[in-house]
């Protein structure tokens, strides 16, 4: 008997909707399913819109309903059986999964792969808007302040969700590029963001240049390695077009109170940064740095003790018109000097994250 063959599925994710659209319909052949989802409905009603179609016209619909937990959470339970069915019917050898405008790819990929074996994940595909993407990874406006948050613990911010669709992103789809004066500066600003990605064009309609489902790119390892913890020096790439990387790093541990003194400092000018920190109060906790447009976030990764590495801080931060000296004075101020290691009882500073993580 031979084995069936698992059905493949490209994710499509993205802010915009109206982009989407153009994009969505070209990933549609005779051979393939959809199922949309949308959140229109989400902050009057409390449910997640879907819909199932194919080549020939629309299938099916129906809704989700959230309640005041993990909006994404209850998304995926309630799509991996949807998702399942479409398979079990043999009439797609290709699925396209369409999610709503707040839904990262990563946490979606991540239950397709570790419950659905029948399904192959080909492609990450994000649709990015140029005219609004510096805005986009630039601000500190909270989803939930767009309606955009899915539920009521949803405290991610535009910038955060932009910038984790783009990093989990086979292709980068960046439309309306012909409204932009600088079309190469951004593109470049997308590969610095994510150097495994593609970045594929449209014409003035929306509808991609290129091939952006079923080009067999994605791979989970890769994926998940990017959107880990970013600590190395191979993930800079070279400044270009107002766009530039900087590597930081230390092998003394952070200040915790100048260091959050200075995190207004530290990601002005900086639209993505993310690394592991050691604060010099907490000596054996690996701590996550990870920043998006004006916000920054620290939470726990575990013990030095569980890895290879001494304990160090490693931050790579990304912006457009960053002055990598400016930025690397502020950070090596809130290290610890010299005398302070020498005769500072660290376990007495104060910890302005306490209760934070």
């Amino acid at each position: 008997m031979t084995a069936q063959s698992k059905t493949s599925l490209s994710l499509l994710a993205g802010l915009s909707t109206t982009l989407r659209e153009p994009v969505l319909v070209s990933m549609i052949d005779a051979g393939t399913v959809a199922v949309v989802v949308d959140q229109d409905e989400l902050p009057g009603r409390g449910v997640l819109t879907w819909r199932v179609l194919d080549a020939s016209g629309p299938i099916d619909a129906g809704e989700f309903a959230v309640g005041d937990d993990c909006g994404a959470c209850q998304l995926i339970e309630s799509l991996l059986p949807l998702l399942e069915a479409l398979v079990a019917r043999a009439r797609w050898g290709h699925v396209v999964l369409a999610a709503p405008p707040a839904m990262e790819a990563r946490p979606m990929v991540k239950a397709l792969v570790a419950t659905l074996p029948e399904i192959v994940v080909d492609t990450a595909t994000c649709v990015v808007d140029a005219v609004l993407l510096v805005e986009q990874l630039s601000g500190d406006e909270l989803l939930a302040e767009r309606g955009l948050a899915l539920g009521l613990p949803d405290r991610r911010n535009v910038a955060e969700l932009t910038a984790r669709q783009i990093e989990y992103a086979d292709i980068c789809v960046l439309a309306n590029a012909h409204r932009v004066a600088a079309p190469d500066r951004l593109r470049n600003l997308l590969l610095h963001l994510n150097p495994r990605t593609t970045v594929v064009g449209t014409d003035p309609a929306g509808v991609p240049t290129g091939a952006v489902a079923r080009t067999g790119r994605f791979d989970f390892k890769a994926a998940e390695a990017w959107a880990g913890e970013l600590a190395s020096s191979d993930r800079v790439q070279p400044s270009g077009d107002g766009v530039t990387t900087v590597l930081w790093r230390s092998t003394r541990p952070l200040h915790p109170t100048r260091l959050n003194d200075a995190l207004e400092d530290i990601v002005n000018g900086v639209v993505r940064s993310r690394g592991v920190v050691w604060l010099a109060n907490r000596p054996t906790q690996r701590v996550r740095w990870e920043s998006a447009g004006y916000s920054a976030s620290l939470g726990m990764l575990g013990e030095w003790s569980e890895t290879n590495h001494l304990a160090e801080c490693t931050v790579v931060a990304t912006g457009m018109g960053l002055d990598p000296a400016r930025l690397q004075t502020i950070l090596d101020a809130c290290l610890l000097t010299e005398s302070e290691l020498a005769s500072l009882d660290w376990n007495d500073l104060d910890d302005p994250f306490a209760g934070v993580f």
